[in-house]
Formats: C-alpha cells, sequence, structure tokens
C-alpha cells in the first residue's frame, strides 16, 4: 500500500515537472486587444486531462531576443499562439506550425477556468487536442484527448480512451444538424472518423 501511494506521488511529480519546463519554440502570439508578439514561448500546461482536481492555472512565458527574464501571459488575455517548431524524431530534423488556442476547461459562476489546446479543425465548431499524462495505472501513461469547442462553450471530451458511447454522446452534440445524426447513427462516422464528423459539420450544418 505504502509502495503504491509513493509511487503515485513520484508519478505526480514528474507530470507537473514535464509540463512546467516545455521547450522554448519560435512563436508569434495574438492577443484579444489586437497586439501581436513575436519571440520564443513556452506553455507551462497541467497536462493531466479536463478532470484534474488540483485547479492550477496555465499560462503562456514570452520572451524576446536574448532576455532573460519572461513575461506571463493568462489564456484570458490571448487569442491563438503560432509556434513553430524545429525538432528530431527518429534521426531526421522535423519542421512544423502548429496552433494553441484557449479553451474553456470548466465553467461556474464565479470565474471560468481556462486553458490552452493545440487547434486541429478550425470552424463553427472547432477540434482541439491536449497531450495528458494518466496516472490511474502508476505508470503515467501519455495521451492525447480530444475535446470539441462550440462559441463560448466548455469544451466537450471526445476522447478514444474514455468515451464509452461515441454515437449517443455525438448525436447529441451535433442535434442540429439532423442528416449528421443519420449517419451517425448509421455508423458512417465512428470514434476513428472524428475529424471528418468535424469537418462534414462545418462545410454543411454549421450556420
Amino acid at each position: 500500500m505504502k509502495k503504491n501511494i509513493f509511487t503515485t506521488i513520484l508519478v505526480f511529480i514528474s507530470i507537473l515537472a514535464h509540463s512546467q519546463y516545455k521547450d522554448w519554440c519560435a512563436a508569434e502570439i495574438f492577443f484579444k486587444d489586437g497586439t501581436v508578439l513575436s519571440g520564443k514561448a513556452r506553455l507551462t500546461m497541467i497536462d493531466v486531462g479536463l478532470t484534474f482536481p488540483f485547479g492550477s492555472k496555465e499560462y503562456l512565458r514570452y520572451i524576446k531576443g536574448k532576455q532573460m527574464k519572461s513575461t506571463k501571459f493568462v489564456p484570458e488575455e490571448i487569442e491563438k499562439i503560432i509556434f513553430d517548431l524545429n525538432y528530431k524524431t527518429k534521426g531526421r530534423r522535423e519542421k512544423k506550425t502548429v496552433v494553441y488556442i484557449p479553451i474553456i476547461k470548466s465553467k461556474n459562476r464565479k470565474k471560468d477556468k481556462l486553458g490552452f489546446a493545440e487547434l486541429i479543425i478550425d470552424g463553427s465548431v472547432k477540434l482541439v487536442k491536449r497531450t495528458v499524462s494518466n496516472s490511474s495505472n502508476n505508470r503515467g501513461s501519455i495521451y492525447k484527448e480530444s475535446l470539441l469547442v462550440r462559441n463560448n462553450e466548455e469544451a466537450i471530451l471526445f476522447n478514444y480512451v474514455e468515451l464509452k458511447s461515441f454515437k449517443k454522446r455525438a448525436s447529441e452534440y451535433f442535434n442540429d444538424c439532423a442528416v449528421l445524426v443519420s449517419r451517425i447513427e448509421d455508423k458512417k462516422y465512428r470514434r476513428k472518423d472524428l475529424e471528418s464528423l468535424v469537418k462534414y459539420y462545418n462545410d454543411n450544418c454549421a450556420k
């Protein structure tokens, strides 16, 4: 019992340490007031899913040129962040651009809780993803959460690991598009087709 508790604590510490020290990357930061900053940035995220109980805040840290001290920005200030990634994988150097946006992780009467997520599909309904850690098996497995975002609503989890009834959840979420619901009911769209499903809705049903 003591060993399991100790292992769990170590997993949480490693998760927090990993999430607090993202690599600095070239980035453009677009703010809601129209300001744009270019430099290097990194995200301070709690990558353990939307249900993480400790309520820690997420930030974007920014530096310009050779300055040593970073400036911290909260999700409420930011419209989007464009990261230019340059890294090695399997002996090759990869370059790609990714976009992160703020999402509402949870809503309450006092103040919405915001975080960051990678934008996969933009539109009336957005598909975003977050890399999260699951310590329930005491091994800290890593996987990606898939979430749907509509307007200023709370992000809805459509995760391949935890979602038990994709057909029911998807039919309820897209209930304003009868043709799409029919396709979901007929199993023309399954869990693996989430990206195609969101694209179909945005192209054919979004108002």
